[in-house]
C-alpha cells in the first residue's frame, strides 16, 4: 500500500469553488447515537467518476464551506495505482453530512499536517543515527560483531494520542509510549535521555520483560506458545505515513516450530485520533494444529476481563500497571468469527511468560486482524478508572460494528 498525496507540516485551507467545473456530492452518515471524533471514512476509487481522472489530475475533497479536508490516497493492492481515498471527520450523534469532491492538477494539491508517523532509527552509534524506510536482519542483531544501534530498539509508530515500538530482534515484543502531547515526538526519543522517565512528551509506560507486551504475536501448538522471532530473517518496510494513517510491515522468514518453517507477515497501521493500532497477520506454513496468539503483558497487578460486542470481542486488563505507577488499561479487540479462546500464562513457555493472551481461529494463508488499545491516565483523565477504560472499549466496539455509511449522488 502506497501513499500518493504529498504532505507537509502545515494545514493549508483553500477554496476550490472555481478550480474546476466538475463536482460530486457525497453523503456521510453516523448511524449511532454517540459522538464520533476523527472518524474514518473510506471512499473506493470505484465510487469516483474516473472519467475525470488521469495522471495529471487528482481528487480533492472539501466541506460545504469550501475548505479542503485532509486525506490520503492508498494503493491497497500494491499495483502502483491508488485504490481508495480516506479521511477523518467529526460527527455529532446521528449526524448526516454532505461533502464534495472535485479534481485538480496534481501540482496544486494542498499540503496537510502529518498526524501519524513511523520511525526506525539505525546507526553505528547514538551520534549518527538516521531514519530508514527499509531494513533487513538475520539472527540476533544484538549479538552481531558489527552490531547496529537501533534508536528505540526497533521501529516505532505514533499518532496524536499514543505511540508504540517493536523490538527488532528475537524478543519481538511490543512496548507502549504513553503521550501527554498531541505532537509527533518519537523521532527525537531514544537518542539522548531516558525514555523510561516521564518527560514533557510522555514516557515508555510498559514493562514487557519476556511477555508478549502490547499485542505481540506467537503461535500456539498444543499446550505451548512459541514466539515469532525472525531469527532466520526479518525485513522491515514503511508503507505509508500521512495526516490520516501510517503503516509498516515486517516479514519473518522460516521461523521453525517443531522443525516446520513458518512464514509470517505482520502489518501494523495507526490512525489519527485513535487510542489503538491495527495488526494484520498472514501466516504461511502452519499446520491445522497451530493457531495465532496475541498477548498483553501481565507483569503488574491488574484485573482481566472479556467483553463481547455486536460483532467483536475484547480481552482487556486494567490496573496501576504503568511504569509511572499509575493506571493503564490495555485491550485486544478482534472479530467474533476469529476468536477461539483466551488464557493467562505465568510459567515459562519457550521464553514467553506473564501474558494474558487470545487464541485465534487460524488457517494457513488466511489473513487475520485485531486491534490493540492503550489507555493511560496521564494521557486522558477518562483512563483513571476501570469504568472509563471499559466505556472506551464499548464505544470502539460499537464504532467498529457500525462504520460510517457513505452514499453517492
Amino acid at each position: 500500500m502506497k501513499l500518493f498525496s504529498p504532505f507537509s507540516l502545515a494545514i493549508i485551507l483553500i477554496s476550490f469553488g472555481c478550480s474546476s467545473t466538475y463536482s460530486q456530492e457525497i453523503t456521510i452518515k453516523n448511524t449511532l447515537n454517540i459522538e464520533r471524533i476523527d472518524e474514518l471514512v473510506c471512499i473506493p476509487i470505484t465510487k469516483i467518476d474516473t472519467r475525470v481522472l488521469n495522471k495529471e489530475l487528482t481528487p480533492i475533497i472539501y466541506d460545504n464551506n469550501s475548505r479542503a479536508i485532509p486525506f490520503q490516497l492508498e494503493d491497497i493492492n500494491d499495483d502502483g495505482e491508488w485504490d481508495q481515498l480516506i479521511f477523518v471527520t467529526n460527527f455529532k450523534p446521528g449526524e448526516v453530512k454532505k461533502i464534495h469532491y472535485n479534481v485538480i492538477e496534481k501540482s496544486k494539491t494542498p499540503s496537510f499536517q502529518k498526524a501519524t508517523d513511523i520511525h526506525f532509527g539505525v546507526g553505528n552509534s547514538r551520534a549518527n543515527i538516521s531514519e530508514v524506510q527499509y531494513y533487513n536482519r538475520i539472527n540476533d542483531p544484538r549479538l552481531a560483531p558489527q552490531k547496529k544501534i537501533f534508536q528505540m530498539e526497533g521501529p516505532a509508530w505514533e499518532n496524536d494520542k499514543v505511540g508504540f515500538r517493536m523490538y527488532f530482534d528475537p524478543r519481538n515484543g511490543i512496548d507502549i509510549f504513553g503521550k501527554t502531547t498531541s505532537n509527533l515526538t518519537l523521532s527525537t526519543v531514544g537518542i539522548l535521555g531516558d525514555y523510561h522517565t516521564k518527560e514533557s512528551w510522555g514516557m515508555d509506560i510498559l514493562k514487557v520483560g519476556n511477555s508478549l507486551g502490547a499485542g505481540a504475536i506467537a503461535i500456539q501448538l498444543k499446550d505451548s506458545l512459541y514466539r515469532i522471532t525472525g531469527k532466520n530473517g526479518a525485513a522491515f518496510k514503511v508503507i505509508e505515513e500521512g495526516p490520516i494513517k501510517a503503516s509498516f510491515e515486517i516479514n519473518y522468514v522460516n521461523d521453525k516450530i517443531h522443525k516446520i518453517p513458518i512464514q509470517t507477515k505482520h502489518k501494523v497501521s495507526i490512525y489519527k485520533g485513535q487510542w489503538y493500532y491495527k495488526s494484520e497477520i498472514y501466516l504461511s506454513g502452519i499446520t491445522s494444529e497451530m493457531k495465532l496468539v496475541a498477548g498483553i503483558a501481565n507483569l503488574k497487578p491488574n484485573t482481566m476481563h472479556i467483553k463481547k460486542g455486536e460483532d467483536n470481542v475484547s480481552m482487556y486488563s486494567f490496573g496501576k500497571q504503568s511504569e509511572n505507577g499509575d493506571h493503564l488499561g490495555m485491550a485486544l479487540i478482534l472479530n467474533k468469527d476469529v476468536y477461539y479462546t483466551h488464557g493467562t500464562i505465568q510459567k515459562k513457555e519457550t521464553g514467553i511468560t506473564n501474558t494474558h493472551y487470545v487464541v485465534f481461529n487460524s488457517e494457513n494463508k488466511i489473513p487475520l486482524s485485531y486491534y490493540f488499545l492503550s489507555g493511560w491516565e496521564a494521557s486522558d483523565s477518562k483512563f483513571k478508572s476501570e469504568e472509563g477504560f471499559s466505556k472506551e472499549i464499548e464505544t470502539i466496539l460499537q464504532k467498529l460494528a457500525n462504520p460510517i455509511v457513505v452514499e453517492y449522488e
